[in-house]
């Protein structure tokens, strides 16, 4: 979404997400990887997706949600429900979830699966923080938004956006 997201969550669960993440991209260094080549394949294709969701968000924020002059992308003032914002309210959560996940798919480490399970719990916490703000800051139109968008799963939003188009066309 892109709704002011200044002081969302004092608690700092982006902090302990972004920590764990970094975790888990070290210890692709440190740690003996694993062989199963299904986990490998859905670790690339994580890797493939997550910039999909974590580049846009910058340019669509930017321009769309009009942050006020000289504050950062992220500090808009108006609901953001285009590109990747109309498949997941969360496209940069999703994307770090995506990469974090890829990282421990290809690892395959028990340590490493640990980390990105802790680092995806914190990023949809966060979120859930953030919703809450971003509903009292604009009521019905938040709530509207999230009927027609979900959170994380971008698989039923994407659904709901091909097949929202074609009742459409």
């Amino acid at each position: 979404m892109g709704i002011t997201k200044q002081q969302t969550a004092p608690v700092g669960w982006h902090w302990i997400a972004a920590v764990s993440s970094a975790a888990v991209l070290v210890s692709q260094f440190l740690l003996e990887r694993g062989e199963n080549p299904y986990f490998r394949a859905a670790g690339i294709a994580c890797l493939l997706l997550s910039p999909i969701f974590i580049l846009p968000p910058f340019l669509l924020l930017m321009r769309y949600g009009e942050p006020p002059r000289g504050q950062p992308y992220y500090c808009t003032t108006k609901i953001v429900d285009r590109g990747v914002y109309s498949i997941v309210r969360h496209p940069q959560y999703v994307g770090y979830v995506l990469l974090t996940l890829g990282f421990a798919a290809l690892s395959q480490h028990a340590l490493t699966s640990i980390l990105a399970v802790c680092s995806a719990g914190a990023f949809y916490v966060q979120s859930v923080k953030e919703e809450a703000f971003c509903r009292r800051q604009s009521s019905q139109e938040y709530l509207e938004y999230m009927r027609r968008v979900p959170r994380f799963n971008f698989l039923v939003g994407l659904f709901r956006y091909l097949f929202t188009r074609m009742r459409r066309d």
